[in-house]
């Protein structure tokens, strides 16, 4: 039986919670998204839902009484003590099409949401390293891969399309790297796959605005997108500061939250973002957040677009609630935050 089908099943038991009263200490559950595609396109890195499933989602949400808030506005919320339950919806790296298609779904439904913007890359107009990755195993006329990285030798098939989906998911640990070598690293991938530079498909700050415009927060997910922890203090701290102050000087606004790349930081992190003047910061641990938890480590969950089909592949409401109540957390084997 398929892990969807005994969801689906664990799914017809479960109570739901996120509609409850948060208590005295209140209740926010904060959604995690990336890109939104279009209906059919199916990626051979697919880092977001369809802008389909993004509607029933969004539709749920507003029958339950939940129409989602910045997360600026639901941590003022749980921090001033109003009671409550809250759903905040966020969108990381600052994707074109969060502007062209989850800005008009959230217009139309009076929905408002946090987008987390990779300012530094957006500024010069470069991919992010899993897009360039994922370009270049796509578009490479080669049908292997032979790589040595440290003492390690790949040989990586690439006939088919699901082989290449495999040798991505093999490589994407071999990035994990301070961004001087993932650079190297990509850049000898490049030229073994004989695929130039990816486009940037990340929203010029021209479209950015439309989002200020839009009554939507904007928040910093640093300059570059690196694993924070991997790099000295100086260089987190100029990334997570220039982030702030690039995107203030491009949208006028100054951005109060901040998303830490891949839910990676360490202690160092959490004392460079406290002293930045910033508010809150959001990781990728699932759970909910209640009045009195640390504000630079606000839990998120991902709502994915497996998470929401049933085993017919229709948007299942039922299952839906389930994962935002996180009913599967302890089945994956996830750290239960409460």
């Amino acid at each position: 039986m398929s892990g969807r089908a005994i969801r689906w099943l664990l799914s017809l038991a479960h109570r739901a919670a996120v509609q409850e009263p948060g208590g005295a200490r209140g209740r926010l559950t904060i959604i995690r998204h990336h890109r939104v595609y279009a209906p059919g396109a199916w990626p051979l890195y697919r880092l977001g839902v369809s802008q389909p499933v993004l509607a029933a989602q969004l539709e749920l949400l507003r029958e339950l009484g939940l129409a989602p808030v910045t997360v600026a506005e639901g941590w003022r919320r749980l921090r001033e003590g109003e009671p409550g339950s809250w759903v905040a919806l966020t969108f990381d790296d600052g994707y074109g099409d969060n502007v062209e298609r989850a800005l008009p779904l959230l217009e139309a439904t009076g929905a408002k949401a946090t987008f987390y913007l990779t300012a530094g890359l957006i500024e010069r107009r470069r991919a992010p390293w899993w897009d360039s990755l994922a370009h270049a195993l796509e578009h490479t006329r080669r049908d292997l891969l032979e790589w040595t990285v440290g003492e390690r030798h790949l040989t990586l098939p690439l006939r088919t399309r699901p082989e290449r989906a495999s040798a991505l998911l093999r490589l994407v640990p071999e990035l994990r790297v301070h961004p001087v070598e993932r650079d190297r690293r990509l850049a000898e991938i490049g030229g073994r796959l004989e695929v130039g530079e990816a486009p940037c498909e990340l929203a010029p700050w021209e479209s950015a605005a439309d989002l200020v415009r839009a009554g939507m927060e904007v928040g910093a997910h640093t300059l570059d997108h690196p694993f924070l922890s991997l790099l000295p203090p100086a260089e987190q701290r100029r990334e997570v500061a220039g982030s702030v102050e690039l995107i203030e000087r491009r949208l006028g606004v100054r951005p109060t939250g901040l998303a830490y790349p891949g839910g990676d930081h360490d202690a160092r992190t959490l004392e460079i973002v406290a002293a930045s003047g910033l508010d809150y910061a959001v990781t990728t641990r699932p759970g909910v957040n209640r009045r009195g938890d640390r504000p630079f480590e606000l839990r998120r969950r991902g709502l994915s677009e497996g998470a929401c089909l049933g085993p017919s592949g229709r948007f299942s409401r039922r299952l839906a609630i389930a994962e935002l109540d996180g009913a599967f957390d302890r089945m994956r084997g996830v750290e239960v935050g409460t």
